[in-house]
């Protein structure tokens, strides 16, 4: 139970003491450290201190000075820690990633061997598919476009060279556009 430092010489045991106000000992230890502290000055006042300060502790956090928490605290706690997650990841994480990613599909190809070719020619389908589909996307992202373009500047031309006001409104309705985009791409790249 003692412990005997490098000069042989005894050493009281603090931490079992700790562990005696709290239960945790075997009945043989907490034997030896009775037996011990009965005999030894140093410990028993140690004893005495650890106990009267958990009393105080005690008698500190009774009843009456009950803390109440907030009735959303637990689901701010959690969106709180759900928030700072990415700043729990390494900053090259996803460089990581993307190599083991990388290197999957070259070990894939290599296992592949002979039918490798096959794979390829459905891949390359695939792939081609894919950018026609994405291609034609684009083309009528950019047909629609260019025809808003033209009617709003034949809409412009008439309604701008008349009066004044409209000029204020239009610059108005353009800045508040360009402000509604912006704030667009800020959520999107929270995402």
């Amino acid at each position: 139970m003692e412990r005997i430092d490098r000069n042989n010489r005894t050493v009281c045991p603090s931490p079992e003491i700790s562990a005696y106000i709290d239960g945790e000992l075997s009945p043989h230890d907490e034997l030896e450290l009775e037996t011990h502290v009965a005999g030894c000055g140093v410990c028993a006042e140690d004893l005495n201190l650890q106990k009267s300060f958990l009393n105080a502790l005690d008698c500190s956090l009774d009843d009456e000075t009950k803390i109440e928490l907030p009735k959303n605290f637990t689901r701010s706690v959690v969106a709180n820690a759900e928030s700072r997650v990415s700043g729990l990841r390494r900053p090259h994480e996803r460089r990581n990633a993307a190599f083991i990613c990388t290197a999957l599909i070259v070990f894939a190809l290599f296992a592949l061997g002979s039918s490798a070719d096959k794979t390829f020619a459905a891949t390359a389908t695939i792939i081609d598919k894919v950018f026609a589909v994405v291609m034609s996307a684009g083309h009528v992202i950019h047909d629609v476009a260019l025809g808003s373009t033209i009617i709003f500047r034949s809409l412009a031309s008439k309604f701008l060279l008349e009066s004044g006001v409209t000029i204020v409104v239009f610059l108005a309705l353009l800045g508040l556009s360009l402000y509604l985009f912006s704030r667009l791409l800020v959520r999107f790249q929270r995402t």
